[in-house]
């Protein structure tokens, strides 16, 4: 399967997704929206120069922003679950329908307190000035403490996914933020022993078909460009 590209006239209601290639919450949300097989213009901005058309619609300035027809979705989740909702023919959802309360707070946990240590550790130039900056292995060894329970939900039935050994949100939302980790140290990732099954489950992920068509490198996004469509087919 592949990622289709069309251009498509301008008058269309075809929702539009403002989105950086290696921003793992823009990576969420492509990847619900390519297993939903939704279709939406994709705009592939650059952070530091983000368009005016998307801040207008999205003054909170980060990707992705979903602008639907009546409606604009700024949070990675929610984009996921408007794709997932309309289309799910892999039952993506089904430990979100099944166990709500432990999905959202395993996702809120690594969202918030596990990406506060990844921030400090591979970007840690930008916090050597910030009253909570710990040290950049600090920071990392923190982070691992995330990973180390990552470790135990896989271990514990010997699985490459996080729910009942199937692809789920669960994977598709953690991973993305995994993958900056290992980004920031490689080697560091590669050859620790105490998540093992972590590297397989990232491996899994980042090797397989679909990572490489979400992942497509796009130029940026101008106005007078042709509308490109994003979805799988």
């Amino acid at each position: 399967m592949q990622v289709t590209l069309k251009h498509q006239n301008s008058n269309t209601k075809t929702p539009i997704l403002y989105s950086f290639r290696r921003c793992p919450f823009a990576i969420r949300a492509r990847s619900a929206i390519y297993f939903s097989n939704t279709k939406v213009e994709l705009r592939e901005v650059v952070l530091n120069n983000k368009p005016s058309q998307m801040l207008i619609v999205s003054p909170k300035a980060t990707v992705p922003v979903l602008q639907l027809e009546n409606i604009i979705l700024e949070e990675s989740l929610d984009i996921m679950l408007w794709a997932l909702k309309i289309n799910d023919p892999m039952n993506l959802l089904s430990p979100y329908r099944n166990e709500k309360d432990y999905v959202i707070n395993l996702i809120n946990t690594f969202d918030i307190k596990f990406k506060f240590h990844l921030d400090r550790y591979k970007y840690f130039e930008r916090y050597i000035d910030d009253k909570s900056f710990m040290g950049k292995n600090d920071h990392r060894n923190k982070a691992l403490t995330y990973l180390k329970v990552l470790e135990q939900i896989l271990s514990k039935n010997n699985s490459k996914y996080m729910y009942k050994n199937k692809l789920s949100i669960l994977d598709l939302t953690i991973f993305p933020l995994v993958r900056q980790f290992m980004l920031a140290d490689q080697r560091f990732f590669n050859f620790n022993k105490r998540i093992s099954h972590v590297k397989y489950w990232l491996d899994n992920l980042i090797n397989s078909v679909f990572f490489n068509n979400i992942m497509y490198k796009y130029t940026m996004w101008k106005p007078e460009d042709a509308p490109i469509l994003f979805y799988k087919m």
